[in-house]
């Protein structure tokens, strides 16, 4: 379900896969696009994978739990706060990162994967 939100929100679609490296490649690689275009969607695709994993540790050893919707708004946080820290020139807020992310990379269109 998260992978949905989150595929919604990048404007990607792509094959599910039930093994993870496979998902990995076929998310990041499976089109010609650019190397910009790839390299956010690796940090994307970690980011997904981490949330899960402290989702995870959090039901476990906290007894808490987030809703799906609160890990896609974390995956969206997160990334906004990554570029903004490791790219000086970023300057959109978190309404316009929600609303549209490749725009704000300046990524091409957002297409099948």
């Amino acid at each position: 379900m998260l992978k949905r939100i989150v595929e919604t929100w990048i404007g990607v679609s792509e094959a599910d896969s039930h093994d993870l490296s496979d998902h990995f490649i076929q998310f990041i690689t499976s089109t010609g696009h650019t190397r910009a275009r790839r390299s956010f969607l690796q940090l994307i695709w970690l980011l997904c994978v981490w949330m899960v994993w402290n989702e995870r540790n959090n039901r476990l050893f906290n007894n808490t739990q987030t809703s799906i919707e609160g890990l896609s708004e974390k995956v969206k946080l997160h990334s906004l706060w990554w570029l903004k820290a490791s790219k000086a020139t970023f300057v959109y807020g978190s309404q316009r990162w929600w609303s549209d992310p490749m725009l704000c990379l300046g990524i091409d269109a957002p297409g099948l994967l």
